[in-house]
């Protein structure tokens, strides 16, 4: 030893001689008297932070023989521990455990270390009289940590793991084993069954006899077991789990190897018979053997339950004492191989490393040196292929979901070896194939309820916006927020399926299946096969990109995703076929296989866009909810696959090929409503611009409308077409221009004369009278009558040769009126024939019907020429409908009528003149209904006051329109009432009509301040009167 190392064993001597000396002058005197127990705890207290300040270091200074050194006082504490408290019991374990780390870590003497065997037993386990009280956990955690230091210290000592199981020593050595167990198993707490496990695991690591440790083993593997499979009120924490595992891999390495059983396997039948005739049983035999590795087999089916453990590093653990057990106990352990392998692959890729240096051995490795785990790997695949239609017809997610992942992980590792089977493909096909169909079968779709579809909901309101977000399809299998994962781990699997060549035939298979299948089963087909190519194709994309077709098998992608294609675009065009399927998810699939296609083409996807755009646009009208979103969706993806900046453009610019669609339809009588619902949603995107191009389609309309009158829904959808063309057609540019026409339709206002006119007149009268002479009346007349009448025959021979001669021709300032625009005879066509339409018994048709004459007429009177023959036609079909028994069609039809009066004005004077009789009737029992409403306490809301407004609407507009004589101004004035005054516009439109009569009416209501009689010199007024 050189002189440093002397100098600090002598300085750290010095610190620890009186803190010992002390300590074992107050044992000594010890009188178990409380003072004296303070004044141990003190001492060992200032020993105990004497040895953790200077005896860790870990430089050597401290060795056994200043370790012998302190452990005299402690021994003193230690042969009356019984007598202490706990916190002494506590600090002298402590001092003891860092003799034991620092002190003895090189070299115990075997008597002292068989002595701290017992003594740290008794430590651990408790008093006699105590231990079935709970032993405090500061103690019994020193305790365990101090032994698994012993055992330490004995594996380097000479002699140590031979001396342990000396015959008189293996007694105490059983019972520390036993203690430990029990530590593991009952510890009050999780840091003390954690070192319980330190303690058992220095244990295993010192003793090397054989025969021992197969005498512990049964014991050993129950504890780790039962501890590795805790009740629900006794968890276990993520460190001790592990810490389990690793020590029950040792133990079974340690004893279970194939190296330490090849011996016995090899075991001599002559020996054999001898050690049976003999006193002494030899305990490692084939016997013992197989009856162990049944039991070992028992264990672990409970213990690989924790690959469902949430926590990494246990699963970790447990897949490496899988690894082992496979690689190192190969041979002994075939029996759990099969256990064994298919934990493994369920716990695949958990253990991956990115550094290839600190990567272990793998499941892939182990089957490509053992043919054997290899088969294995294949069956086990096999069984989890042919279970998962059971697995999927469960309500479990949680159970589907590790299936699906399960044999993601069995055809990832498959791959990995290089191990195709056509048989096992073709299951997992059927398996597939299977497990959606029940899947479909557990959750029935919606019945079917005909609903129209409103062009102004958010639905259709999504076209008309630019950058529409739609661009996602809804999941149409496993379509519900619970089954999100597991459709996300199904997804996984598809992407993962074997090598390209047979991800290609599985979709051929799948498509074949098709062709002679039924719903619910088509369905799984037709979506399996479309997902499959479409993870086909991402997988390969870019090896598709740079290398050539025959090495990628590309063309015969090519060829399925072609058939794919075809039957799809026949399920979107047979969607009303009588043999076509009722479940619309199967249009929701064809409608993503369409999307997937012009994703994968881009641009060059436009020249399909003549077969498949009106197929897609028709399902806007589908009275399913779903499949109308995923028809906008399929539109937006299409439109920004193609280029177009949103499915409006891509409508408008495509708009011929869809117009044709419905025109074919409607000239063959189909009669199903998408076809009009979609031709709404056309002329609402492209605008007036595709009105010119709807004449045979309006004339297929009404020829329609001949037809199938009498179906009231099919009726009401054609009208909607023609009420929207209407709503369109006059806001067209070439319904603004206004037609020039000679015909006057305003009230002439003459402006009074002024007095200089009046007197030009009179002064211009009498200069006349006085420039003719007078002269007297004939007597007799000039002529004869048959004289005159020659003369008059003979002027009108003379006019008519004339006439005969030559031709006036005419005036060369007259206008030639200027032919009609195709706008204006398309909206004068349909106002003209939807008058035939207005005796229909549907109330909601005739109130539409007299909507779109209102719209129509504010466009068509720029041109009176036509359009007062027009009104001249549909007047009396309209004027009945002001007597209608639904209030709705009475109030849109006086509604109409004053929109007709506004337009024709003048022109509906006569007409209003003759049937004033029967509006003053339909008007005052409008007036008294709304009178009696109001009494009841139904507000503005009721049928009478709507009604009663459209009355208002209508006075005003026949006094204030059409040129109409003073009575009924008069009988306008009488039932409006109060109205007149109270209302501006009312009043307004009065006063149009006589302003007059409205002050007069106003001023006898009281509505005028009362005037003062002027004076004036010479000259007397006469006062106004309120009844004058």
């Amino acid at each position: 030893m050189d002189t440093g190392a002397r100098a600090a064993r002598n300085e750290l001597f010095q610190s620890l001689k009186p803190r010992c000396v002390e300590l074992s002058q107050l044992a000594l005197r010890d009188d178990a008297s409380a003072d004296s127990t303070k004044a141990l705890v003190d001492s060992t207290s200032q020993l105990l932070m004497v040895l953790e300040d200077k005896c860790q270091l870990g430089d050597g200074t401290f060795d056994e023989k200043l370790a012998d050194y302190v452990f005299f006082p402690l021994s003193q504490i230690l042969k009356k521990r019984q007598k202490y408290t706990d916190r002494l019991a506590e600090l002298t374990l402590s001092c003891l455990r860092i003799l034991l780390e620092n002190g003895w870590d090189k070299v115990i003497a075997l008597d002292l270390a068989k002595q701290l065997l017992i003594l740290l037993s008794f430590a651990a386990e408790g008093p006699p009289d105590q231990r079935g009280n709970a032993i405090p956990e500061e103690i019994s955690c020193e305790a365990y940590r101090a032994l698994a230091a012993l055992f330490r210290d004995i594996v380097v000592t000479s002699g140590g793991p031979a001396a342990l199981v000396d015959t008189r020593t293996i007694p105490a050595l059983g019972h520390c084993v036993t203690v430990i167990l029990d530590g593991i198993k009952n510890g009050a707490a999780v840091q003390v069954q954690v070192q319980a496990l330190r303690a058992l695991d220095a244990v295993w690591h010192c003793v090397k006899d054989a025969e021992a440790l197969a005498s512990f083993l049964p014991g050993t593997v129950s504890a780790l077991t039962k501890y590795l499979m805790p009740g629900t009120g006794d968890r276990r924490s993520r460190k001790s789990l592990v810490s389990a595992l690793v020590v029950l891999e040792h133990v079974l390495r340690s004893l279970l190897s194939d190296v330490r059983t090849r011996n016995i396997k090899k075991e001599d039948p002559q020996l054999k018979s001898l050690l049976e005739n003999s006193t002494e049983q030899k305990v490692l035999s084939k016997s013992w053997l197989k009856a162990t590795t049944g039991q070992i087999k028992l264990a672990l089916s409970n213990i690989v339950r924790l690959r469902k453990h949430s926590a990494m590093d246990v699963r970790h653990a447990l897949n490496k004492l899988c690894l082992v057990i496979l690689d190192e106990c190969h041979e002994t352990m075939t029996e759990s191989a099969s256990l064994l392998v298919e934990t493994c692959m369920i716990l695949d890729g958990v253990d991956d490393e990115q550094d290839l240096s600190k990567r272990g051995t793998s499941l892939t490795d182990l089957a490509i040196i053992h043919t054997d785990i290899g088969e294995l790997v294949k069956s086990t695949a096999y069984n989890w292929v042919t279970s998962l239609p059971r697995v999927m017809q469960a309500n479990d997610e949680s159970a589907k979901q590790s299936a699906l992942e399960q044999l993601r992980k069995a055809n990832h590792l498959l791959k990995s070896l290089n191990s195709d089977s056509s048989i096992l493909e073709e299951a997992l096909g059927n398996s597939l194939r299977d497990s959606i169909t029940v899947t479909v079968e557990l959750i029935k779709p919606k019945s079917l309820q005909e609903a129209e579809f409103n062009m102004d909901s958010q639905a259709a309101v999504t076209l008309f916006v630019d950058n529409a977000a739609a661009s996602q399809f809804r999941p149409v299998i496993l379509a519900e927020e619970s089954q999100k994962q597991t459709r996300e781990k199904l997804t996984e699997l598809l992407a993962s399926l074997g090598t390209r060549e047979s991800q290609i035939n599985m979709a051929g298979e799948m498509l074949e299946y098709i062709r002679g299948a039924s719903s619910p089963s088509l369905l799984a087909a037709y979506w399996l096969s479309f997902q499959i190519l479409k993870s086909s194709a991402a997988n390969n994309e870019d090896i598709d990109e740079f290398f050539d077709s025959s090495l990628t098998l590309s063309d015969e992608q090519e060829n399925i995703g072609q058939e794919l294609i075809s039957f799809s675009q026949s399920v979107l065009s047979n969607d009303d076929d009588e043999n076509s399927t009722s479940d619309w998810r199967m249009q929701a699939i064809a409608l993503e296989v369409i999307a997937h296609r012009a994703q994968s083409l881009r641009e060059d996807f436009r020249p399909e866009l003549i077969d498949t755009l009106y197929p897609i646009a028709q399902l806007l009208g589908s009275p399913h909810g779903d499949l109308r979103e995923h028809a906008i969706t399929c539109l937006n993806i299409v439109s920004k696959a193609s280029g177009y900046a949103n499915a409006s453009s891509m409508i408008i610019d495509n708009v011929d090929y869809m117009v044709n669609s419905i025109s074919l339809r409607l000239n063959t009588f189909d009669i199903s409503p998408q076809a009009p619902q979609v031709l709404v949603m056309m002329i609402r995107l492209a605008g007036p611009s595709l009105l010119l191009y709807l004449d045979d389609v309006v004339a297929s309309i009404f020829a329609a409308l001949d037809n199938f009158h009498g179906y009231q829904k099919l009726v009401e959808v054609l009208f909607s077409v023609l009420d929207e063309i209407v709503k369109v057609g006059s806001i067209s540019p070439q319904m603004q221009i206004e037609a020039k026409s000679d015909i006057s339709l305003g009230k002439q206002t003459i402006p009074p004369p002024t007095i200089e006119e009046i007197l030009r007149l009179i002064s211009k009268s009498s200069k006349s009278s006085s420039a003719l002479p007078h002269e007297d009346f004939p007597r007799a007349p000039w002529k004869s009558a048959h004289t005159l009448l020659d003369e008059a025959d003979a002027a009108h021979q003379i006019i008519d040769s004339e006439e005969q001669e030559e031709q006036p021709s005419p005036p060369q300032n007259e206008i030639v009126s200027p032919p009609l625009n195709k706008t204006y005879s398309l909206l004068q066509s349909i106002t003209r024939l939807s008058q035939h339409y207005l005796t229909s018994p549907s109330p909601l048709l005739r109130a539409k019907l007299l909507t779109l004459i209102t719209t129509a007429s504010s466009s068509l009177s720029n041109n009176t020429d036509n359009y007062l023959p027009l009104i001249n036609d549909i007047w009396p079909v309209i004027l009945p409908l002001i007597h209608d028994s639904s209030p709705y069609v009475c109030t849109t039809a006086l509604t109409t009528i004053s929109a007709i009066c506004r337009t024709a004005k003048s022109f509906m004077g006569s007409r209003i003149s003759s049937e004033w009789g029967n509006i003053m009737g339909v008007a005052k029992r409008a007036k008294r209904g709304m009178e009696k409403e109001e009494k009841s306490g139904r507000g503005i809301y009721g049928e009478a006051r709507k009604k009663w407004e459209g009355i208002v609407e209508l006075l005003c507009a026949i006094v204030g329109y059409a040129e109409v004589g003073d009575e009924i101004i008069d009988d306008c004035l009488e039932v409006l009432g109060s109205l007149v005054w109270e209302r501006a516009e009312v009043r307004s439109a009065m006063e149009r009509g006589n302003e007059d009569a409205v002050w007069l009416v106003c001023y006898e209501a009281g509505q005028y301040k009362k005037m003062e009689t002027p004076g004036m010199e010479g000259y007397q007024f006469v006062a106004l009167k309120a009844g004058i």
